[in-house]
C-alpha cells in the first residue's frame, strides 16, 4: 500500500490526475493538498510515499515547498514528481537541480493519461521502495561495522601493570573496522609485542587480523619462541589453514614483532615500514632498516631476526603505513617523513608518549588532507618505552 500526496491548487486538477492513477494502479491511498503549507502538515502527519506537486500554488508556491521537503532531513527522500502548466525550459531544470525526479506539464494529452502519467508515477514509488531498502541496509551495515568496531578496540592490548615496560596506543581503522593490528604482552621476564597490516580493509581485514592475534597469542605458548621463529611458525600456520584454497594467498600482511628482555631488543620485520628508535642517552632518533618477506606470501619462508641493545628510558615506535601513506606504491618512501617527524617531536615523545602518538597522528592528518587527501588505510600505533 502507497501513500501518494497530489498538490494542485486546482480541485479540479486533482480529481482528473487522482482519476488517470486509479483506473491503472492499484492499492494506493491518496491525499490533497491546495497549497505548500498543507503539504507540509501532510507530511509531517502522514508516510508519504510520492509527491505530485503543482509549481504554481498560493500561499506557498512548489518551488518553495520543494525546497523545504529536500532541505529537510525528513522528508528529503520522498520522490517529488512536478506537475505544472509551466513549460519553460527554465522552470523544468531549476526544478530538477533542486530534486525533482519527474516532471510533466498540463494540460492532459492522450498518451500522458493512459501511458506517461501512470508509468512515471510507476517508476517513481519503485525507486522510492529502492531507497528505502538501501536506507535499511546502510544502517544496519553501519550497526554492524560498530559492532564491529568495538570488537576490534576490545582486542587491543590492555595497558596493565607491565614490570618493564610502559606503552601507548593510537588506533585509527579507515572504515569503522580495520586489518591493522596491535598485541602486547609480558610473559615471565619478558615483553613480547608484535604489529600487522593485514592487506585490504573492511570487514574482511578485520577478521583476519582477529585471527592474527589468535595465531600470536598461541604461537607464544611454545617455549624458547624467538621473533623470528614466531613470524615462521605463523606463515606456516596459515598456509596449513588456507593451503587447499584456490587462492592460497588468503591472508597477507606486513609485520614486525619484538621481544624486549634484560635491557636488549630482538626483532623479526616482515616488510613493515622502518620502526624508530629513541636512544635517551644520546637524545637522538634512528630507524632500524632491516626488512623481510610478507607473511602469507610464501611457504616456509624464514625471517632474519636481528638485535638491539637498549637501557631505561629508551623507546620504540612502531607504526603502519597507513600513517604516512595514500596507498599509491609512489608515496611509500615517505616513511622517512615518519623519522623526520619524531627527530622534531622527540622531546614529547619521551616526556609524554601518549600526547607524541596523537601529535604524530593529527600532523599526517593534516598532510594528507592539505595534499587534497585523507586517512585511506588503517592506522596503528605503538610506543614502548624502558622503565627507569
Amino acid at each position: 500500500m502507497y501513500n501518494i500526496l497530489i498538490a494542485d491548487d486546482v480541485a479540479m486538477n486533482r480529481m482528473l490526475i487522482r482519476s488517470i492513477l486509479k483506473s491503472k494502479l492499484d492499492n494506493i491511498t491518496y491525499f490533497e493538498a491546495e497549497d505548500g503549507d498543507v503539504v507540509i502538515e501532510t507530511v509531517k502527519t502522514h508516510s508519504i510515499d510520492l509527491i505530485i506537486l503543482d509549481l504554481i500554488m498560493p500561499v506557498k508556491d512548489g518551488f518553495e515547498t520543494l525546497q523545504y521537503l529536500k532541505n529537510h532531513s525528513l522528508y528529503h527522500h520522498i520522490p517529488v514528481i512536478v506537475n505544472s502548466a509551466l513549460s519553460e525550459i527554465t522552470s523544468i531544470e531549476k526544478t530538477l537541480e533542486m530534486g525533482a525526479i519527474e516532471y510533466f506539464t498540463k494540460p492532459f494529452s492522450p498518451d500522458d493519461i493512459e501511458i506517461i502519467l501512470p508509468l512515471k508515477v510507476k517508476n517513481a514509488l519503485r525507486l522510492h521502495d529502492q531507497n528505502k531498502e538501501i536506507e535499511r541496509l546502510n544502517i544496519e551495515l553501519n550497526q554492524e561495522l560498530k559492532n564491529a568496531n568495538e570488537f576490534a578496540r576490545f582486542m587491543l592490548p590492555v595497558k596493565s601493570s607491565f614490570r618493564k615496560v610502559d606503552f601507548e596506543l593510537h588506533y585509527h581503522p579507515s572504515l569503522g573496522i580495520g586489518g591493522d593490528f596491535i598485541d602486547c604482552v609480558e610473559i615471565d621476564d619478558k615483553v613480547w609485542f608484535m604489529v600487522a597490516d593485514i592487506t585490504g580493509h573492511g570487514i574482511a581485514a578485520g577478521m583476519a587480523s582477529s585471527m592474527i592475534k589468535i595465531l600470536f597469542r598461541m604461537t607464544l605458548e611454545s617455549p624458547d619462541m624467538s621473533p623470528s621463529e614466531l613470524l615462521a611458525s605463523i606463515n606456516n600456520r596459515i598456509f596449513n589453514i588456507f593451503g587447499d584454497n584456490d587462492n592460497s594467498n588468503f591472508i597477507v600482511f606486513t609485520s614486525f614483532v619484538g621481544c624486549i628482555d634484560k635491557c636488549q631488543l630482538t626483532y623479526s620485520n616482515a616488510a613493515q615500514p622502518y620502526p624508530i628508535i629513541y636512544k635517551k642517552s644520546t637524545d637522538e632518533v634512528f630507524a632500524i632498516e632491516n626488512g623481510g618477506m610478507l607473511v602469507g606470501m610464501i611457504e616456509n619462508m624464514a625471517y632474519d631476526e636481528y638485535t638491539i641493545p637498549l637501557e631505561p628510558g629508551d623507546g620504540i615506535f612502531v607504526y603502519t603505513d597507513g600513517l604516512f601513506s595514500t596507498g599509491k606504491s609512489s608515496d611509500y618512501t615517505h616513511w622517512t617523513l615518519v623519522k623526520e617527524s619524531c627527530g622534531e617531536l622527540k622531546s614529547i615523545m619521551k616526556n609524554d608518549p601518549k600526547k607524541f602518538l596523537e601529535n604524530i597522528f593529527w600532523k599526517f592528518n593534516f598532510l594528507h588532507k592539505t595534499a587534497g587527501s585523507d586517512f585511506t588505510d588503517d592506522v596503528a600505533l605503538i610506543y614502548l618505552s624502558l622503565r627507569e
